[in-house]
């Protein structure tokens, strides 16, 4: 069973000062085995949301659009795209020089750096949902669409601002235990949440 630590907070008076290694000792000890945890945010290091401020023409490739996003602290940046769906105006998910992605949503995640593409400087990624692993919560049939943050399912009372960690920006930033359930008979409860 895997369980929220965000949702095991709203059931359970926990101490501020508790660490996640001393939650999976204690429920070891006392109820069931904890096999491991993992930090959602960390697969989204480096990965936030950007705002569009302008879109043109790629002057070498008819397919490609060269932006300027607004990214927050680092600034405004110029990223190129293949985007079929890039508007002014529009937030986004952008992969910053450091993070991983999956290159066109296939294959094995790669780092992300700072490239020339067709003789365009581009300063990270503007991406679609496979390829940061949010295709369940953004799902589209076009391969050549970018989350648009904008108009898709965002909580609206989170207030979107460029540069903000994407973990945040969606309710991802939680930690998840791994349990095993080895008592069947008497702890059907440790199923599931």
């Amino acid at each position: 069973m895997k369980l929220s630590y965000n949702l095991l907070k709203q059931y359970v008076a926990l101490p501020e000062d508790l660490t996640m290694e001393q939650l999976a000792y204690d429920l070891t000890m006392r109820t069931v085995e904890v096999e491991g945890t993992t930090d959602l945010a960390k697969r989204y290091e480096r990965i936030v949301v950007g705002n569009i401020k302008t879109v043109s023409p790629h002057p070498d490739a008819d397919r490609l659009r060269v932006v300027q996003v607004d990214l927050g602290d680092e600034g405004v940046r110029q990223i190129v795209c293949g985007g079929s769906n890039l508007v002014e105006g529009h937030n986004v998910i952008v992969t910053l020089p450091g993070s991983f992605a999956v290159w066109h949503g296939e294959g094995e995640q790669v780092q992300i750096k700072e490239a020339k593409l067709r003789g365009v400087e581009s300063y990270g990624m503007i991406a679609g949902a496979a390829e940061v692993g949010l295709e369940t919560l953004f799902p589209t049939s076009e391969s050549h669409h970018i989350v648009d943050l904008t108009e898709e399912g965002i909580d609206q009372e989170v207030e979107l601002t460029p540069g903000m960690p994407i973990a945040e920006a969606l309710g991802l930033n939680d930690q998840i235990l791994e349990i095993e359930n080895k008592s069947i008979t008497n702890r059907p409860d440790l199923w599931g949440h």
